[in-house]
């Protein structure tokens, strides 16, 4: 069965070196495919840890809850050190609903299920709102851990079955293995399933560290642990694999092709390299290199001795990397800027590798299994899971914050979303006729903003309102009956039943699209300056395009919400004129933001 290879290996560092730093440039935004460096982190850990796992369940020396704690040792101190210090760094300016995230992201950080908290919250890691999360990364742990618990259980299985049944436990464990891999790439490449799920959850990852895992069995059993000998081949591999790590993800076409009302994103065509066939091919470029002796590649040879193995120390301290780039980044992107300036990025590239080198001399190598180690590791996880669970309880208020209308000690979990949500109890007919206005709005949470409006204002006493988040057939009879119909998204995309069913006196409105910019924090931080409610936020000016494509097609019957908070070229008001914050997520609108625009729109034109 499965022998051990003890020989160092300096390629593999080689390899990690040029996968963190492809993950650390993607996220600072200047490679659009570095996120496949995590692709080869996971075939690479399969490749190192399954073989073993195998070869101790064959011999009957595999103990579960010890390789769980061994594994638990071995990446739970860095990650509770960044949760606990990310706390403490968002206390500073984090305002209520980011600190409360940040405390269910330290939970479940410390539990390694942060990828299952993503997938139900985030769903999108391609999104632009986590950028400005620590510890949003730490969903790979939440992955690599998973496996640890579900794996070594299968091959267990395998072999109780194999000592009840007769089989060989050997073939059947590869077997096994390569069915559920085979599985997974399935799901991987199934096009119904969620990009969220796809991303963040074991059943679609399981393949990359099993084929990992299926290739070291390889090499340590029918190999005798040698590696095959390509050359040049090798050489190209690599190359090859660091081109699609750094540059392999661009999109075709330059012009935009379409834009996301509510991120203000631009479509500008298909990958040229489709994001399923680049992971896909990290992954087979990875497991040929792992198999390889790539010290006969003079490309390989000449990188590891470049810089005086630079490259190779960046592998040996990946991890540390890995831990401490992400919360440095989100929270410079929180406090001070979303644009990576040139000093700060010089700094960037000096501190992280430093800061990473002390935590893995004094953390990496010096936490053993110990008793000692037992006792702090719990402390530490009791202690900031506790921190996180009180804060995440008191919906991440720690101070009074009167632009959000927030007292310290009045407050309610998702007070902000429950704002926004109060609308779903709208979505019913309207009354018999009283006298009053019929209004019926439809759409996401951006046509909640226009129910809210409507509510603060002069109109809430004077409107029967019914809200539909997506307009369908069974609301025909809404339709008949409403004097106006506000509908958040392109005219082009309004139902031909919708116009069908129109009273002669009847209009169709559209609601434009707004942005407060990417984080409410770089306002907020500066809460001590005397200009403070005078901020202004610059937004994706890819806003202005789709508020004037929008116009257009409404022409006079739109509502034009971005221009009323405009303020000179690309930037909006972070604050009414009574000093609230008019968005505290930078999408939707705050009781402050509603009675803004309530007060500031002229409702006669409309009615």
């Amino acid at each position: 069965m499965t022998r051990p290879n003890k020989t160092y290996r300096s390629d593999l560092d080689l390899l990690k070196g040029f996968a963190i730093m492809a993950v650390v440039l993607y996220h600072m935004g200047i490679s659009a495919s570095g996120y496949l460096g995590v692709d080869a982190f996971f075939v690479i850990n399969g490749f190192l840890i399954v073989p073993k796992v195998v070869r101790d369940i064959a011999n009957g020396q595999f103990r579960y809850f010890a390789f769980l704690e061994k594994r638990t040792v071995r990446l739970f101190p860095l990650a509770v050190l960044a949760a606990a210090l990310s706390l403490l760094a968002g206390y500073y300016g984090m305002v209520p609903d980011d600190y409360e995230n940040l405390a269910q992201s330290v939970v479940a950080t410390n539990i390694f299920s942060n990828n299952i908290l993503a997938s139900i919250t985030t769903r999108n890691y391609w999104e632009t709102v986590n950028e400005f999360k620590p510890l949003m990364h730490t969903w790979y742990l939440g992955i690599l851990f998973e496996f640890y618990l579900f794996f070594p259980l299968v091959v267990m299985a395998v072999k109780r079955l194999s000592k009840k049944m007769g089989f060989g436990f050997d073939k059947y464990a590869v077997i096994t293995l390569l069915a559920l891999s085979t599985l997974s790439v399935l799901l991987y490449l199934n096009p119904s399933v969620s990009t969220g799920d796809r991303f963040y959850l074991l059943p679609y990852r399981f393949f990359e560290l099993s084929f990992g895992g299926l290739a070291g069995m390889w090499i340590a059993d029918h190999r005798q642990g040698r590696l095959y000998r390509h050359g040049a081949l090798s050489g190209a591999c690599f190359a090859i694999l660091s081109l699609i790590l750094f540059v392999g993800a661009f999109q075709i076409g330059e012009q935009p092709v379409g834009y996301n009302l509510d991120s203000g994103a631009a479509y500008t065509g298909d990958y040229f390299i489709p994001q399923n066939i680049l992971l896909l091919t990290t992954v087979v470029l990875t497991l040929f290199f792992l198999v390889s002796e790539n010290t006969q590649s003079c490309l390989v040879s000449w990188l590891q001795k470049a810089g005086g193995g630079i490259f190779c120390t960046l592998g040996i301290i990946s991890y540390s990397i890995f831990i401490w780039h992400q919360p440095i980044l989100a929270f410079y992107r929180y406090y001070i800027s979303t644009d990576l300036s040139l000093r700060f990025v010089l700094v960037y590239v000096i501190a992280v590798p430093t800061l990473s080198y002390i935590t893995y001399r004094w953390i990496e190598q010096k936490v053993k299994l110990c008793l000692q180690t037992r006792i702090v590791l719990l402390l530490a996880f009791v202690l900031t899971s506790g921190a996180a669970l009180a804060l995440y309880l008191h919906a991440g208020v720690v101070r009074d914050i009167p632009e959000l209308y927030v007292q310290k000690d009045n407050v309610s979990r998702s007070m902000f979303a429950e704002y926004n949500d109060r609308v779903y109890a709208y979505d019913v007919d309207f009354p018999q006729d009283n006298g009053k206005i019929n209004v019926l709005v439809v759409g996401n949470s951006f046509a909640r903003d226009w129910v809210n409006i409507l509510l603060e204002s002069e109109m809430a006493g004077k409107a029967n309102l019914s809200y539909a988040y997506q307009i369908d057939k069974k609301h025909i009879g809404r339709i008949r009956r409403s004097d106006r119909i506000f509908i958040f998204g392109w005219k082009h995309d309004v139902p031909y039943y919708v116009w069908e069913n129109l009273r002669p006196e009847a209009e169709v409105w559209g609601i434009g699209t707004k942005n407060y910019g990417n984080s409410t924090g770089t306002i907020y931080k500066n809460r001590h300056r005397s200009d403070y409610f005078q901020q202004t936020i610059k937004i994706n000016p890819n806003f202005f395009v789709i508020n004037d494509l929008l116009k257009a097609e409404w022409q006079d019957k739109y509502i034009d919400l971005l221009s009323i908070s405009a303020v000179g070229k690309n930037s909006v008001a972070a604050f009414s004129p009574d000093h609230k914050l008019i968005s505290q997520d930078t999408k939707h609108l705050t009781l402050g933001g509603a009675k803004y625009y309530a007060k500031t729109i002229d409702f006669k034109q409309i009615f």
